[in-house]
């Protein structure tokens, strides 16, 4: 009872802020207030509920948001062990052309840096950040940054270089870099134990301009994918988007066009989160109506040889509000699902993340 009484308030919370204007501090630590709609708001991309290859440490959850001029990244999670770890971001911006999709990346010339390794993904990438964090009760407590920008002309010889964006200690000290011309922000707050499942808040935030990503106006996509990296370069199991029943470490280099389905989420300034891992198309989802009254349903497809349906709704927070199918069995063609479980939830927006196999998509459904 305890338990959902918390997911409430934190829903509700969250909620309350809908309407508000909201002001993003880069500080580690995401707040309810900082989550909503709309300019100057965090939205949820995505959640990791799956095994971690490294015991209670990785990735929770990721959000973006964007202002006239900022995009907004917070990466909830847990990376510190007793060696240094990383988070790596990748990101495709509306407008730039960097290294297409499908294509391995060349990798950065900093020989201690996470970016050095040369990921394949199914995205074009244009830009890739990192932050690599001490050991949890090391005496250094800090946080190192930097990033490679992959649309200028490749060097003739060796790695991309790497754009210092500073170091701090990892307690929400916000770092900046003065040889750093887009003047990025970035803070990292450690959690009290190292826990990933007991963290819902802390972990990895930068803001940087959209002028130094070539801008963005309302209507621009961008995609990303975030990755739990091990101080050799060696992927995790933790990935957002989550790669279906992945229990072990995904390996240095790791080709994720290999893998079923769209390893990458679409954010559109102004109108939020677009489909996740498989194209929207594939699932065919359709909530209705929406806003939700007591006759919404969801419709989806489901393709010949998918394996069981699962249909969860998340908060703003990225904790699961409401299970509706746990892997029930579903023959391929068309189903609809009665939504009248989530009249029962608090008011607010949440993520309705509905996986059929390994295809795996999401839709956001408002509870008034």
């Amino acid at each position: 009872m305890k338990a959902l009484s918390t997911l409430s308030l934190a829903a509700a919370l969250a909620a309350t802020t809908l309407g508000a204007q909201a002001q993003i501090t880069v500080d580690g630590t995401l707040a309810p207030a900082e989550v909503g709609v709309g300019t100057g708001h965090y939205q949820l991309v995505g959640t990791y509920t799956g095994a971690h290859s490294v015991a209670d440490r990785g990735l929770k959850a990721l959000y973006l948001g964007t202002t006239a001029t900022t995009l907004h990244v917070m990466v909830v999670g847990s990376p510190e062990q007793t060696a240094y770890s990383a988070l790596v971001l990748y990101l495709d911006a509306p407008g730039k052309t960097g290294i297409a999709a499908g294509t391995q990346l060349p990798g950065s010339s900093n020989t201690s840096s996470q970016l050095r390794h040369k990921p394949t993904l199914d995205m074009p990438v244009d830009y890739g950040f990192r932050i690599t964090v001490s050991p949890l009760k090391d005496g250094n407590n800090a946080m190192y940054l930097s990033r490679v920008d992959y649309t200028i002309t490749p060097p003739a010889t060796g790695g991309y270089p790497e754009i210092g964006m500073g170091s701090a200690a990892k307690d929400g000290s916000v770092a900046v870099d003065s040889n750093d011309p887009a003047a990025a922000q970035t803070a990292f707050q450690t959690s009290a134990t190292g826990s990933v499942a007991a963290n819902t808040s802390t972990g990895w935030e930068f803001s940087i301009p959209l002028s130094a990503l070539g801008g963005s106006t309302n209507g621009g996509i961008f995609n990303v994918m975030a990755g739990y990296v091990a101080d050799n370069g060696d992927f995790y199991s933790d990935v957002l988007p989550a790669v279906a029943g992945q229990t072990a470490d995904l390996g240095v280099n790791p080709d994720f066009t290999a893998l079923a389905g769209k390893q990458f989420y679409s954010y559109q300034v102004g109108s939020g989160v677009l489909a996740a891992r498989s194209a929207a198309g594939a699932l065919a989802l359709r909530t209705f109506p929406n806003p939700l009254t007591a006759d919404s349903r969801l419709s989806y497809r489901v393709s010949t040889g998918q394996g069981p349906v699962s249909v969860t709704a998340y908060n703003s927070l990225g904790q699961v509000a409401c299970t509706l199918l746990d892997n029930a069995t579903r023959p391929a063609g068309e189903h609809t699902l009665a939504l009248t479980p989530l009249q029962a939830l608090p008011a607010g927006i949440y993520l309705l993340q509905v996986r059929a196999g390994d295809q795996l998509s999401t839709q956001r459904v408002v509870v008034r």
